[in-house]
């Protein structure tokens, strides 16, 4: 750790805080935010010791402050022992989420394959029970209100929540499903935790999720998992249509659309499995 006094200044973790506001300044959360700021998009992810290397804290004290942030959803931590940014510290910024190397990765292709087939098209990921849109191209407007990066929705009610949930495992899903506020948006919206629990398995064991008039009754959405070479879901990525026209050929198309564009992007994130699928504890991070 850095503390180094100029003049009137005290520099501490890259701010300049004014010595008359010193006694304000709480170590314990810089010390915190010091771990988040560690990552970048050239250090994704970060184990226990690069972690105390480069904030100069000990491996106890990096671990206390790793266990809290994982509990509060800004740090996640996968099988290799790695850490890497989580949801929260997405839904934080509109900035960071334009600058996320996902976005940046496979921006270009959901915008074109949304203005081929002239529909709204949308890549999310989970944050606890609800979705956060990291990429939106809007082409028709199904809600009153405005839907960008960084915007949440329920996850019990939307084909991309629907994915998402059902990459879990089991006990996590029961878990998260525990604390839901199952709202009732729609006379269609399944606000039983039974019959939710078995719409999510359905959805995983199909690979492709519906939301059939549960969030919006003009809104149908078909949402597909993004897998990475490690075959994690690390996003759900849906298409919006009429309800009225979600029947036949029509709807048989669009199917056949987004399950072939989730293909397509997973294969560019190194899958090679078989697909769509959606494996049981599957989640992952970014």
């Amino acid at each position: 750790m850095k503390k180094m006094i100029t003049d009137n200044t005290v520099h501490y973790f890259g701010y300049s805080i004014m010595k008359r506001k010193r006694k304000h300044f709480i170590q314990s959360l810089a010390r915190g935010l010091s771990i988040l700021q560690t990552f970048s998009s050239e250090r994704p992810k970060l184990t226990l010791t690069q972690l105390a290397t480069i904030t100069e804290m000990n491996r106890p004290a990096v671990q206390r402050f790793t266990d809290t942030l994982i509990e509060l959803g800004f740090l996640g931590r996968n099988k290799h022992k790695e850490f890497f940014l989580g949801p929260k510290v997405l839904s934080l910024g509109f900035a960071y989420l334009q600058g996320s190397e996902l976005t940046k990765l496979v921006g270009g292709y959901l915008a074109e394959f949304s203005e081929r087939i002239g529909r709204t098209v949308n890549m999310s990921i989970l944050d606890d029970t609800e979705i956060v849109f990291l990429y939106r191209h809007e082409v028709h407007r199904f809600l009153k209100y405005d839907l960008r990066a960084g915007s949440k929705l329920p996850s019990h009610c939307t084909a991309s929540g629907k994915v998402l949930l059902s990459s879990l495992a089991d006990v996590e899903l029961m878990e998260r499903m525990k604390d839901m506020n199952l709202e009732r948006m729609t006379s269609h919206t399944i606000v039983e935790r039974e019959k939710l629990k078995e719409d999510i398995l359905h959805t995983r064991a199909k690979g492709i999720a519906i939301c059939d008039r549960e969030f919006s009754l003009a809104l149908y959405s078909i949402g597909v998992p993004l897998l990475n070479h490690e075959k994690k879901v690390i996003a759900a990525v849906n298409l919006s249509m009429s309800a009225e026209e979600a029947s036949g050929s029509v709807l048989d198309d669009a199917t056949r659309e987004i399950v072939e564009q989730g293909r397509k992007l997973s294969r560019l994130m190194g899958y090679n499995g078989t697909y769509p699928e959606i494996p049981e504890g599957s989640s992952g991070g970014i």
